[in-house]
């Protein structure tokens, strides 16, 4: 792409379209993490556990591999907006895949690093808990199960939600994204040790990925403010998700856990995201998080001029 765009004349220092810069940072990244990776092989041995996915090297080459992948995200980013209720729909649906599939595998790729904490590859609710009084002796080694369970749900929450946040600055939440991004996740986590769970698990969350983005277009319709909208697409993502999860898990006899841990982690999850797409908000210049309704084309224009043009064809200094 380089060699191309400057024999047609443009210059070394600005030959790539906007969105492509990080990606060429990501080559040189994953290119010295590699390097890097042969080297501490040689001085420390080739990891084969957990280490292997905190190993520094192989987080370079991480950081590498995402400036990469989300290549055709920064460049949906980019692209203007349409004009039109009807052309954000168009775009949503076709001019969008290449974004959101940049998001779904990046998404993949930190799930397959955050792997020792995935509810998607091993059954982090099938142990019961066990109570042991307060100060007594064992306490905190038997919550210690229960305790890593729910980081799990916390954590994968992020995983999830805070790409469809981002997704939600292409314009609206384009259809589909959220069952494309979880399905992939899911699929992908239950492939790299695949068990009755593993594949249940996917194949529940997968289907509650879906419902997830239909209340998210009959969010759309709603005279509901953005923020509201906003709110409620991402507190539907844990919501319908970790029941259908822990209900596929309790379906193989992989969930222990009594009442009040597999119901609290839903709610403590949904809470998680409500404040993931507040935070989301601060500072966002879009008119969709500045007032309450969305832009449509009968409201008044602002031409380069200063004179305001109404639908009706009134002009207004």
């Amino acid at each position: 792409m380089l060699a191309r765009r400057h024999r047609d004349g443009r210059a070394w220092f600005r030959p790539l379209p906007a969105g492509y810069g990080l990606g060429a940072v990501g080559v040189a990244v994953f290119g010295i993490g590699g390097l890097a990776d042969m080297a501490w092989h040689e001085l420390f041995g080739v990891e084969t556990g957990l280490d292997a996915l905190v190993s520094p090297t192989h987080l370079v080459l991480l950081l590498g591999g995402m400036l990469l992948l989300t290549t055709p995200l920064r460049a949906g980013w980019a692209r203007p907006r349409p004009s039109s209720v009807g052309a954000a729909r168009h775009s949503a649906l076709i001019e969008h895949l290449p974004p959101i599939l940049s998001l779904a595998l990046a998404t993949a790729l930190a799930a397959f690093f955050l792997l020792y904490t995935s509810v998607f590859s091993r059954p982090v609710a099938a142990e019961a808990l066990t109570t042991i009084p307060e100060g007594m002796p064992g306490h905190e080694q038997a919550e210690l199960p229960a305790g890593a369970g729910l980081s799990a749900y916390l954590i994968t929450t992020v995983l999830v939600v805070v790409p469809l946040l981002l997704a939600q600055r292409l314009d609206r939440r384009p259809p589909g994204s959220t069952l494309l991004v979880v399905a992939v996740v899911a699929w992908l986590s239950a492939a790299v040790a695949p068990t009755a769970y593993g594949l249940v698990s996917a194949a529940a969350v997968t289907v509650a990925a879906g419902l997830v983005d239909m209340v998210v277009v009959g969010l759309d319709r709603l005279r509901a403010s953005a923020m509201t909208r906003l709110v409620l697409s991402a507190v539907a993502v844990p919501v319908l998700l970790w029941p259908a999860q822990l209900g596929a898990a309790a379906a193989v006899g992989e969930l222990g856990w009594p009442v009040e841990l597999w119901s609290g982690v839903v709610v403590l999850s949904g809470l998680l995201a409500a404040a993931l797409a507040v935070a989301s908000s601060w500072g966002a210049q879009s008119p969709r998080l500045d007032s309450g309704r969305d832009a449509t084309p009968t409201e008044d224009t602002e031409n380069t001029t200063g004179m305001r043009e109404t639908t009706a064809g009134e002009v207004v200094v």
